[in-house]
């Protein structure tokens, strides 16, 4: 994923939140998708079903991404040894805290991440310490979710922290912050997302933003944005279902 990035290609996931089954994380990859969001923080996700979630998921040649309940140590570090390749880190503000999510999520020199060296992360192999935290540092993503004006303020300062891979806007957060709750195409909100797109641009990281309908992603694509994930897998089968249902009683 990192590498697709670098070299300048969009990459296109979506969301697993209510409906945690296995066989919908291989559906996915099936599917084409280069990522999902496995999340925690709007759902009732235990560690047990994240560590079930991510296994599939690598095995299918998906790369999970676990947005945590919270940005504590403990919140941090757990999905990473679930087998999370990359994390999703809401509401971070300042500088100071993407420093710690960077602390927590990676091993020496860049953090301080505990070691385990057997698990699902490992594929239950016990590989080469140093080799693992080199790798590790390396290929692990990590993308902080902007959800303030306090947090849009600091953008240039928060991205300039090493080990910050990318950033996304939490649209609907963001509104509430700029007293406009629900307003997730208001023009404030909008103008927020443009300046995360130009810092993100300035700092050479990748910018994310959801969508929920192809017309609205191109047009985001359109104006910089690298990181797609679409709607998620509780919406979209909603919205197959209602169509079909429409379609027959038709």
């Amino acid at each position: 994923m990192k590498r697709k990035l670098a070299q300048g290609e969009i990459v296109i996931g979506t969301w697993i939140r209510n409906l945690r089954s296995n066989y919908l994380v291989h559906m996915i990859a099936q599917s084409g998708f280069d990522f999902v969001y496995i999340d925690m923080e709007h759902s009732s996700m235990s560690l047990e079903r994240v560590a079930d979630l991510c296994f599939v998921a690598q095995l299918s040649g998906l790369i999970p991404i676990v947005r945590p309940a919270g940005k504590l140590p403990h919140l941090i570090s757990k999905p990473l040894d679930c087998g999370a390749m990359g994390l999703l880190i809401p509401h971070v503000d300042i500088p100071e805290e993407a420093r710690d999510i960077v602390r927590y999520a990676k091993f020496h020199p860049l953090g301080e991440r505990g070691m385990n060296l057997q698990g699902v992360h490992t594929g239950f192999t016990v590989p080469d310490g140093q080799l693992f935290i080199e790798t590790m540092n390396r290929e692990s993503i990590l993308i902080v979710q902007i959800e303030s004006k306090k947090g849009i303020d600091h953008i240039d300062e928060i991205l300039s922290v090493e080990g910050i891979d990318g950033a996304v806007i939490g649209r609907a957060d963001l509104s509430q912050d700029l007293k406009i709750p629900g307003q997730t195409n208001h023009p404030k909100v909008l103008e927020c997302v443009e300046r995360l797109i130009e810092a993100c641009k300035k700092r050479s990281a990748y910018p994310g933003l959801l969508v929920n309908d192809i017309k609205g992603a191109k047009e985001w694509i359109g104006k910089g944005i690298k990181i797609v994930p679409f709607g998620n897998a509780t919406s979209i089968m909603m919205r197959a279902y209602k169509e079909i249902v429409s379609g027959l009683r038709s």
